[in-house]
C-alpha cells in the first residue's frame, strides 16, 4: 500500500509586507550569471534552469552575500560557522519598525533616527540595513569575540563607521551597562549630528551650493554634543528612537532536537541550520532572554521610546505577553512576520502615553479583516448608481467632519480612507432636540434683550449728552486758569495702529497711548523744539513694541493650535469600498484602527443606516 506524501505549507509571501524586495523571489540564474561565488553552488536542468543545494550552509551564505551586494551594495563577509541571515525576514522586521516610527511616533523622515541592535551577529545585518537602506544611525552589540571582530569589520569594509558603532558587551548583558553609558550615548550624538551634516551638504549640493558643512570628527565639539545631551534629558527627549533583538530561541540543544522533532505535519525544513550554540541557546531560552529584556526597559524608559523584538516560537508568546503586561506599558502590539514557509513574530513595547502602536497592523492582520457590509437598498435611492451612493455616503461623512481619502474611484467602483477624531455619529437625535430647545431659549433671550437694550440706549444717549458738556466747561476753566503761561508741559498721547483692528475692518485706526514716563514729561509738545526728534525715537520704539507683543501673541496661538492638533487622537480608521456586483450596491467597511475599536465602526455604519431609514440630515 502507497502512502500519501506529506504536502509542504503553503508560501506564506502574499502577506510578506507590501514594500519587502523579496515578495517576488530573486532570479537565481541572474545570480549565477553574475556572481561566480554564487554559481558554484548552482545546478542546471535541461531546460537551463537554476537549482540552489539549500541543503548546503555555504550555498546559503553565497546567496545572502550575493543580495546584499546586488539589491543594497553591501559586501559582507561572514565566517563559516556563524549564522547565515534570511533577508527577507530580516528585512520584514525593519519595515515594521519603520512603519512604527512613522506611523505610531510620527518621525519626520528628515530627522535621523537612532536605534540600537541587541545582538547584531557576525553579519551585523541589521545595523548594516538600517545605515544604508534606511538612513539610520545604529548601535550595535555584541558578546562573542569572534562575531565581534566580523561585525566591525563589516561595518568598516561598507565605510558605515560614522552611522555605526560596535561595542563588545558581557555575556548577560542586554540595555544596562551598555545603552545608558554616557560615552555611548556621547558617540551617538556624534553619529546623529554627522549625519545631519551629511544630509545638509546633500541638499546644499542638489541646490548648488559650494559652502558645505564640515563633518564633525569624534573629538571636536564633544562638550557641545554633551551640554545637548544633558539638554535632552532635561527636557525628557528620548535619545534611542527603538531597539531590536533577535534572542536566542532556545534553552538547550535538546530543545532544538525536539522542536526538530515536533513539527507536525509540516515535513523537514528547507534550509540548512546555521550557527554556533550560543547564537541560538541561551539559559531558560527566549522566554527568559525577553523578560530580562522587559525588565531592564523600565529603568531605561525616559532614554528608548520603543522596544521591539522577535519571537521564535507562538507557544512563547503567552508567557512573554503575561510577563510585559506586569510592568504596565503603555501601548504594546503584536505582529507576524510571514515569508517563505516560516512565521515569526513581533513585539513591541511603549512607556510613552502620546504612542499609537496599534495603529501599524501587518498584511495578514489586515487580509484577514472580514469587512462589514452594509447593502445600499434601491427603494430608498432616487438614483441607483455607485456614484449617487458615494455622493449620498461623502454628504454624510462631511456632516461628521471626519478626514476622508479617496483612493479610487470610477463608475462601478470607490475606495477611500477614513479618519474620525471625534465619535460625532453618536446621540444625534438627542443633540437636534437640545439644539431645537437652545435656539426657542435664545429667542427668548433676543426679544427681552431688543426690548431692554431700546431703554438703555435712550439712558447712555442723556449721560453723554451731559458728560460732554461737563467737559467742556472743565477744558474752558482750565484754559482760563492757566492762560499766559507758555511753555507749559503736556502730557503727549502716541498713536499706535491696532493691526488686529484692520485685519477685521480693512482700515488702521489709531489707538492713543499716553506717555507717563519721567523722560516723557521732560520733552515740550511744541514742534519746532529740539526734543521733537527724541520724541519721534519714543514714539517708534513704543509702536515697534507694541508690534512685537502682537506677534508673540499670535505665535503662542499658532503653536498652541499645533499642540492641540498633535494632541488628537484617531479614535477609528477604516477603509470603505462602494462597489456594484450582480445589480445590487454594496458598503464594506474594514476596521484599520483606533481607540474606539470594531465597536466605533459598528456604530458609524448604524449611523449611515438610520439615514437611508430615518435620514436626519
Amino acid at each position: 500500500m502507497t502512502t500519501k506524501a506529506k504536502s509542504l505549507p503553503p508560501k506564506l509571501n502574499k502577506f510578506m509586507h507590501p514594500r519587502n524586495p523579496y515578495r517576488t523571489p530573486p532570479s537565481f540564474k541572474k545570480l549565477a550569471t553574475k556572481y561566480p561565488d554564487f554559481r558554484a553552488h548552482c545546478t542546471y536542468d535541461l531546460t537551463g534552469k537554476v537549482f540552489l543545494d539549500f541543503k548546503s550552509p555555504k550555498a546559503l551564505r553565497a546567496l545572502t552575500t550575493c543580495l546584499l551586494d546586488q539589491d543594497f551594495g553591501l559586501q559582507v563577509n561572514i565566517p563559516d560557522d556563524r549564522l547565515v541571515p534570511t533577508l527577507p525576514l530580516r528585512f520584514n522586521y525593519l519595515l515594521w519598525i519603520e512603519d512604527l516610527l512613522t506611523h505610531a511616533a510620527h518621525r519626520d523622515s528628515k530627522q535621523t533616527v537612532i536605534g540600537a541592535d541587541i545582538g547584531a551577529g557576525a553579519a551585523c545585518v541589521y545595523p548594516l540595513l538600517g545605515a544604508k537602506h534606511f538612513r539610520w544611525c545604529m548601535l550595535a552589540t555584541e558578546s562573542d569575540q569572534l562575531s565581534y571582530t566580523s561585525a566591525q569589520a563589516n561595518v568598516q569594509n561598507n565605510n558605515l563607521q560614522d552611522s555605526i558603532i560596535v561595542k563588545m558587551v558581557e555575556k548577560d548583558s542586554i540595555f544596562m551597562g551598555v545603552l545608558d553609558q554616557e560615552e555611548v550615548q556621547t558617540q551617538m550624538m556624534i553619529c546623529r549630528s554627522r549625519e545631519k551634516q551629511i544630509e545638509d551638504n546633500e541638499s546644499l549640493k542638489s541646490c548648488g551650493a559650494s559652502n558645505f558643512h564640515t563633518l564633525t570628527s569624534n573629538s571636536q565639539n564633544v562638550d557641545e554634543l554633551k551640554a545637548e545631551l544633558q539638554k535632552d534629558k532635561d527636557f525628557g527627549l528620548y535619545l534611542y528612537d527603538f531597539t531590536m533583538c533577535n534572542p536566542p530561541f532556545f534553552c538547550s540543544e535538546e530543545e532544538m532536537d525536539t522542536m526538530k522533532k515536533s513539527r507536525k505535519d509540516r515535513g523537514e525544513p528547507i534550509s540548512a541550520p546555521t550557527g554556533v550554540v550560543h547564537e541560538k541557546v541561551t539559559t531558560g531560552g527566549e522566554v527568559s532572554f525577553i523578560s530580562q529584556m522587559i525588565k531592564e526597559s523600565q529603568l531605561l524608559k525616559a532614554k528608548i521610546r520603543i522596544f521591539t523584538t522577535l519571537i521564535g516560537t507562538k507557544a512563547h508568546i503567552k508567557q512573554i505577553k503575561k510577563a510585559l503586561d506586569a510592568t504596565s506599558p503603555s501601548c504594546s502590539v503584536l505582529t507576524e512576520f510571514c515569508q517563505g514557509r516560516t512565521m515569526r513574530w513581533g513585539l513591541a513595547w511603549t512607556y510613552d502615553p502620546s504612542l499609537q502602536l496599534g495603529q501599524v497592523k501587518s498584511k495578514k492582520q489586515i487580509v484577514t479583516n472580514k469587512p462589514l457590509v452594509l447593502m445600499m437598498p434601491r427603494s430608498l435611492m432616487t438614483v441607483y448608481s455607485v456614484t449617487a451612493a458615494w455622493n449620498m455616503i461623502k454628504k454624510w461623512l462631511h456632516y461628521l467632519k471626519v478626514k476622508v481619502h479617496v483612493f479610487k474611484s470610477t463608475k462601478y467602483f470607490v475606495s477611500a480612507n477614513v479618519k474620525a477624531f471625534k465619535p460625532t455619529w453618536l446621540h444625534l437625535r438627542r443633540k437636534k432636540r437640545e439644539d431645537k430647545r437652545k435656539e426657542a431659549d435664545n429667542r427668548k433671550g433676543d426679544t427681552k434683550l431688543d426690548e431692554n437694550n431700546s431703554e438703555k440706549t435712550e439712558r447712555t444717549q442723556c449721560d453723554m449728552i451731559y458728560r460732554e458738556k461737563a467737559k467742556a466747561e472743565k477744558e474752558i476753566s482750565q484754559e482760563v486758569e492757566n492762560g499766559g503761561e507758555e511753555g507749559k508741559m503736556k502730557k503727549l498721547k502716541v498713536c499706535v495702529p491696532d493691526e488686529n483692528f484692520e485685519n477685521t475692518h480693512g482700515s488702521s485706526n489709531a489707538i492713543p497711548i499716553q506717555l507717563t514716563s519721567t523722560k516723557c514729561c521732560n520733552i515740550s509738545a511744541g514742534p519746532n523744539d529740539a526734543n521733537s526728534e527724541a520724541l519721534t525715537e519714543i514714539s517708534e520704539s513704543i509702536v515697534e513694541e507694541q508690534k512685537l507683543e502682537i506677534t508673540q501673541e499670535k505665535d503662542k496661538q499658532q503653536d498652541l493650535k499645533k499642540c492641540k492638533v498633535e494632541r488628537l487622537e484617531c479614535i477609528l480608521r477604516c477603509n470603505l469600498q462602494i462597489k456594484q456586483s450582480g445589480g445590487l450596491i454594496s458598503l464594506e467597511a474594514v476596521y484599520l484602527s483606533g481607540s474606539h475599536g470594531k465597536d466605533g465602526l459598528n456604530q458609524l455604519l448604524q449611523f449611515m443606516r438610520n439615514q437611508l431609514t430615518k435620514p436626519v440630515l
